[in-house]
Parts: structure tokens; sequence; C-alpha cells
């Protein structure tokens, strides 16, 4: 039986009294027992913590966690983002399952999130693996271990209505797949904070009907998207997003203190949406891409006059990025703004070459590709994870990109448009999980590398056997991600997890040419591939 809590106030304070214990010390020596027996189990955390902490049976209930209060309990992990120096949440927050058969019949403020998820008793711990546990021949990180940090009572209501504009805006998007019989087309690619994420495997038991066709669509669940989560969990580790004081009762809970105040918060960064009321009329991507539109077709060099921008003679790639900025009369970049950091949206330029076109018969135009990654581990990121589990995977499956595309012609470049595109699940679970796993198997098996003779400085150059941008149309290919090729332990190379195979290495070249190491690569999208994105703005 759940234990009862009067007040919304003991469950806060409860919550709080967790802060700075590790995960271990807040559950049964059982539950802990239970992950090292499975540290598979994703959902072993949050589940242990709602059971032994806050005496909350599990369940799946379709009504808030503490019902009689009205609060959900969740739990979420923060990692360390090295690029910012900040902790924020390292994933999606997965709200309520919901029912296709009759949540459109639902305005938005009677949405099943939203009468679930409106107040949740938010746990954040840190994900700081220090020791890993082997099992079945993997490493997992000791989540036992792991410490609480912060305990926030996080009300939807408290968000600033800028966020809470294009939530709803996200929630009609899924509504209207739902309604044009398209619900198994669902992606969380579609929407920019809330998303509609599946759940459980994709088989049978996990299909469900939908109202407006025939097909069976996965079952899903609306979710705070991880970009934004990382967001919003960063103001909650800053000290700057607090416990919400604008919940119902409050002022019952709380007579000690003053009076209910206004608790939104507003953040001090750039908007790209300056008039909320638009979002009643258009979706975010309208917004934004009729913005760029009146630019269309108009030379770069007319462009950077118009809005003072330099244009480079050499190694020039800053100015068409820095025009897209001007487009929207924004002092930083775009992907700096307060809805494109939310909504993790990438600002990709890509630019074709209108005068090297293949041969007539195939009719197509290449265009470069871009980096996924700055580098890529061979043994952290490829040969011990699953695919749903690397960087890349998780990258393409969350990211949305706004592609920039000008054309290169004999006389200058021209700005041709602009869209928004994600890369489809059938694609990220077809054809680019499978050269993930050629790339896994070709390292396991042992890379293949073979030495050169040439004339450059170095006097020879290493070619290998993994998956190349010309070796096939597989979407994604792997590089080398640094200025120096080291076959040696250094910064500019990465352990094999498998000795290389060499062929035509000079035996007096074996200290720098080693078996257990190799330059630093990368993932990168093919050419090719992206200009099948963007081939609308020329044929």
């Amino acid at each position: 039986m759940d234990r009862e809590y009067k007040t919304i106030r003991e469950i806060k304070e409860h919550g709080e009294a967790a802060i700075g214990k590790m995960i271990k010390d807040l559950v049964t020596q059982e539950n802990v027992d239970k992950w090292y027996a499975s540290p598979r189990n994703k959902g072993w955390l949050g589940n242990a913590v709602e059971k032994d902490w806050f005496g909350l049976e599990n369940n799946s209930r379709p009504e808030a966690d503490f019902n009689n209060l009205g609060v959900e309990l969740k739990c979420a992990g923060l990692k360390l983002f090295k690029k910012e120096n900040s902790w924020g949440a390292k994933e999606r927050l997965v709200l309520n399952i919901f029912d296709f058969n009759e949540e459109y019949k639902r305005d938005f403020q009677n949405s099943s999130f939203l009468k679930k998820s409106k107040l949740v008793e938010l746990m954040l711990y840190k994900y700081n693996p220090v020791d890993y546990y082997q099992f079945e021949e993997k490493e997992y990180p000791i989540y036992p271990d792991f410490y609480m940090t912060h305990s926030i009572l996080f009300n939807l209501n408290d968000l600033p209505d800028d966020d809470l504009a294009i939530i709803e805006n996200d929630w009609n998007i899924i509504m209207d797949m739902i309604r044009q019989g398209r619900a198994e087309d669902i992606s969380e690619g579609m929407t920019q904070y809330l998303g509609a994420v599946t759940k459980g495997s994709k088989t049978d038991k996990n299909q469900t009907k939908q109202p407006f066709s025939d097909k069976k669509a996965h079952r899903r669940a609306f979710s705070l998207r991880p970009t934004y989560m990382k967001e919003i969990t960063k103001l909650i580790v800053q000290g700057e997003l607090k416990s919400s004081i604008t919940y119902a009762s409050y002022q019952t809970d709380y007579p000690e203190l003053h009076k209910k105040s206004d608790a939104k918060q507003n953040g001090t960064q750039e908007h790209v949406i300056k008039d909320l009321s638009e979002l009643k009329h258009r979706t975010f991507e309208q917004i934004i891409l009729n913005q760029f539109k009146p630019f269309y077709n108009m030379e770069k060099e007319v462009l950077a006059e118009k809005f003072g921008v330099k244009i480079k003679k050499k190694n020039d790639k800053a100015s068409s990025r820095l025009i897209a900025q001007k487009m929207f009369n924004l002092n930083g970049d775009l992907e700096e703004t307060d809805e494109f950091k939310k909504a993790g949206i990438a600002v990709k330029i890509v630019t074709v070459n209108s005068y090297q076109k293949k041969k007539a018969s195939e009719n197509r135009i290449t265009t470069e590709g871009f980096k996924l990654e700055s580098y890529v581990s061979f043994i952290k990121d490829i040969t011990n994870l699953d695919w749903e589990d690397t960087r890349v995977y998780d990258y393409l499956s969350t990211t949305k990109f706004l592609l920039v595309v000008y054309e290169e012609t004999p006389k200058g470049e021209i700005f041709k448009g602009a869209k928004f595109w994600y890369m489809p699940e059938n694609e990220l679970m077809g054809t680019v999980k499978k050269t993930w796993e050629i790339i896994k198997e070709t390292l396991l098996n042992g890379v293949e590398l073979t030495f050169k003779r040439t004339s450059n400085q170095k006097g020879y150059k290493i070619e290998n056997n993994l998956p190349s941008q010309v070796s096939g149309p597989q979407i994604l290919h792997i590089r080398p991600s640094t200025s120096e090729s080291d076959y040696y332990e250094s910064i500019n190379s990465d352990r094999l997890p498998s000795p290389a195979i060499w062929k035509n290495r000079p035996e007096h070249m074996k200290d720098i040419l080693t078996d257990n190491f190799m330059v630093k690569q990368a993932f990168w999208l093919n050419k090719n591939y992206m200009y099948q994105q963007v081939k609308e703005f020329f044929e």
C-alpha cells in the first residue's frame, strides 16, 4: 500500500531529505542487489527511489503518483557538458503514455500530460561514473553509487510564456498527425520542446490502434525533449529555477511565508520569436522559415553588403552563418537563441556546387556532408555499446537541423533557402545502423591498415578498410578527425579494441605505426546523401 502524504510540503521536504545521499543509501539492499543482477535495467533507479524512499508501489497508473495531491514523481540524471562546463539533464524526461484514440479529443489545457505532470517532484542525481561493473562482457556505471543532488517541485505553469506557447504548439502538431491518420509517422524531430517518444520495443504487443487509420502505431509517451530538459535543469543546478511557489495549495502548505507570487522564469538569451501570438496561427518552423523567404535567390555578396558582413577571400566558412544570423536581426548566433538551444536545433550551412555535376545520366549534384562528433572513441562509443546507446544514435535521433542552403556558381554564391530536417527513423535503424555495425565488426576483427608510399611531406599514407564516403550508399561514414595522423599513443590517436592488421608496414616503423593505436576518427554524413535533403532547391 502507498504511503500517504497529506500535503505537498511533506512530499517536498521528504525529497529534500535525500539530497547528498547515495542512491544505495536511499533504497533497500534487496533493490541494490536487483541492479547488480540486471544492470541493463534503465528504469531501476527511478523505480527504486519511488518504492523505497517515497513508499509508492511501482505502477503505470494514468493519474499522478501522489494522486490525492496531483503530484508526479520523476528522477533524472545530470551529466557534465564539458564544452559548456555545466551540469544538465543527460536525457529526455518521459511523462505519460497517451491513448491516440482519446488524446486528440481534448484541448491543450485538458491534455493528459498536463493533467498528470503539471506539478512534478523532480529528483536529480549526478551521472558521474567512477567505477564500472563488469557484467556479461560489458561495463556498466554503478548507479547505486550515484549521489542525489537536487529536489525541486517543478511546475509547468512556472515556465516562461514563450516555452508554454511552444509546448502547446508541439502538442497540436502531434494531435494533427493523429487526426491525419498518421500516428505511425510521428517523430520527436517534428517538435521543439514536447516530444512523443516510443515506448517499448518494436514488437506487436507495443503496437496499438489509432482512430483515423487501419494501420497500427507504436505506443508513445509525452516527454520533455533532451535539449529542453538540459536547459531547464541547468537553471536548477545554477539556482535560478527553484521549487514552485505558485501551485494551488502553496499558501496552506507554507503559512509562515509571504503570499503567493509570480515565479515565471525569464531567461536572458535572445529570442527568435518576438510575438508569441504568431504561434496561434503558424507552427514554430513556419515562423522561422518565413523569416528567410524575403532573401531567397539573392547573391551572397549583396546580402553581405546589406548586413555589413565581410566575406573572406579564402577559407570563408563563417560569413554564410553570420548572414543567416543577421536575417533575424540577432546579435548572437542562431543556435544560441533561447528557442534553438532548448529545442536542440543545429544550424548547418550546405553549399551546393552547381558546376560540378555528375555525368548527365545521373542528373545529380554533390554537396559537402558534415561532421557529427568531434571524434568517436573506438572502444567507448562503438565496441562496448549497442547501437541505440551510442552518442551518434542519440544525436541523430534527437537533433533537428536547420539547413541553410547556398549555391556556388562561377559568378559567386547565391542564397537558395532554408529548411528544417531530421533523419527518419527507418534510415537510422536501417542503413545507418548497418554501417555502424560494419564499423564495429571491422574494429573487433582488427582493422586493416595499409602502408603506401606517397610524395607528401611524410612520404607515406595509411589507408584502412573502414566505410568511407566513396565505399557505398551508407549515409554515414567515418574519417580522421585530427590534423595529425598518429598511429601510436598520443592526443591524436585512440586505442583500438583489437590489434590492427598491417599490410606493407616497414619493419623500422613499428614504433610509430603500432598495432594498438589509430588516428582519431569522426562520423560524417555523406555529401551525396545531404544533397538529397536539399535537392528541392535545385531540381
